[in-house]
């Protein structure tokens, strides 16, 4: 079945963009969408691969985790090609 709304239904949604023009280090910006909620966070990462994560409300547990690790693959992945990481990541997570 499709995703219908904003939320889904098990584990969770990340949707980060990053501008352009810019990097490294790059700032993603973006959410992260829970069953119960979203969360808007931005991730910093850096050209050795570093990524840090800032929220303004608290994260559930293992959220931010599966975020920076979401950003370190793409970059990994990206560095392979030698080219800069994806604009966008929108991916769901169990």
């Amino acid at each position: 079945m499709g995703i219908v709304g904003p939320r889904p239904d098990t584990g969770l949604r990340i949707d980060l963009e990053r501008p352009v023009a810019g990097g490294p280090p790059w700032l993603y910006a973006g959410t992260v969408a829970t069953p119960e909620a979203e969360f808007r966070l931005q991730a910093h990462l850096t050209e050795a691969g570093v990524v840090t994560i800032e929220t303004a409300d608290p994260l559930p547990d293992g959220v931010a985790q599966k975020a920076r690790l979401l950003l370190r693959s793409a970059w990994k992945h990206a560095s392979a090609d030698t080219a800069p990481p994806p604009r966008r990541i929108v991916r769901w997570r169990a």
